[in-house]
């Protein structure tokens, strides 16, 4: 799968359209070496041949987003052995120019569950850049090429810190904004994003179905703190909101916390919102706002 995020063009801002590139480091086959064992393989940076494992050419492989954008992964194609070194021979010739390709994807890339293994051609379009896969009617590859994806689908399976804000499915029924520069993080079974100075903890907890929301609130907070900073109600058509927030020790240091709660009837979520600077309190009030139930019951990313 695509293991690394490298430079963005929006350098520090959120680009709404999105358009940026995800490398896949290794052919997922790899992955089952030690890094020193993978590092050991003949090869470069789009050339790769591992004996059994196989061998690998990266190529280009760019997916529309629904606003406008583009998501250009770069993932591996496995080939015959004797491809790559026919490739290796005439990378940096005239005759790379009419390099074509044809295999099977080498990575699993989310949301399209089947792309491992999926059948694939590739060509040179640029002769300065590594092929462009490409694909016959009928295929996974071809939709994934020329269909538009959902663009928060899309780029919240995608666990690196964003430069753009993206709205986070966390379970069947709940979502909120994971704000720009948040990694997805996973603990236990349960999903949390953190980055300098920020993290928000997400706990949605189960409740009886004819649960009143005001009276599933006060019973989880009937024994919270009642030193506080300040505290918030507000109410949306069904969905009933209250948070907190106050200044706690964290690892020997003075961190800030905002607990919130999302409820509607039957169902209940509690965040936390830890951030180092209190001026990131309206931070975290907009990341407990942004909190909403779903239709539908696609799971959280893994």
């Amino acid at each position: 799968m695509p293991d690394h995020l490298p430079d963005c063009p929006c350098c520090g801002g959120a680009l709404p359209p999105v358009d940026f590139a995800i490398r896949s480091t290794w052919p997922d086959p790899l992955l089952t070496l030690s890094p020193a064992d993978r590092d050991a393989t003949w090869g470069n940076e789009h050339l790769r041949a591992a004996g059994d494992l196989g061998a690998f050419i990266r190529c280009l492989m760019p997916v529309r987003l629904t606003g406008g954008g583009t998501l250009e992964y770069s993932v591996w194609l496995r080939v015959p052995a004797e491809v790559v070194r026919h490739a290796s021979k005439i990378w940096e010739t005239p005759e790379y120019a009419d390099l074509r390709l044809e295999g099977t994807v080498a990575n699993a890339v989310q949301p399209w569950t089947d792309m491992l293994g999926a059948p694939a051609r590739a060509e040179v379009r640029d002769p300065e850049s590594i092929p462009y896969l490409v694909a016959d009617e009928g295929t996974l590859m071809h939709r994934v090429l020329h269909d538009e994806w959902d663009r928060d689908d899309v780029l919240s399976r995608l666990t690196y810190a964003l430069p753009t804000p993206v709205r986070q499915r966390i379970t069947g029924r709940w979502s909120l904004d994971r704000t720009a520069g948040l990694e997805l993080r996973t603990h236990q079974d349960r999903i949390f994003f953190g980055g300098p100075g920020r993290t928000v903890h997400l706990d949605p907890l189960g409740t009886p179905a004819d649960a009143a929301p005001a009276d599933m609130i006060r019973d989880l907070t009937a024994d919270s703190p009642r030193d506080r900073d300040g505290e918030l109600t507000e109410t949306d058509e069904q969905v009933l909101r209250y948070a907190f927030w106050r200044p706690a020790l964290g690892d020997g240091r003075i961190v800030h916390n905002l607990h919130g709660f999302v409820a509607v009837p039957g169902d209940v979520l509690h965040l936390v919102c830890v951030y180092d600077d209190p001026a990131d309190l309206g931070w975290a009030q907009q990341v407990w706002r942004s909190v909403r139930p779903e239709a539908g019951l696609r799971p959280p990313p893994c």
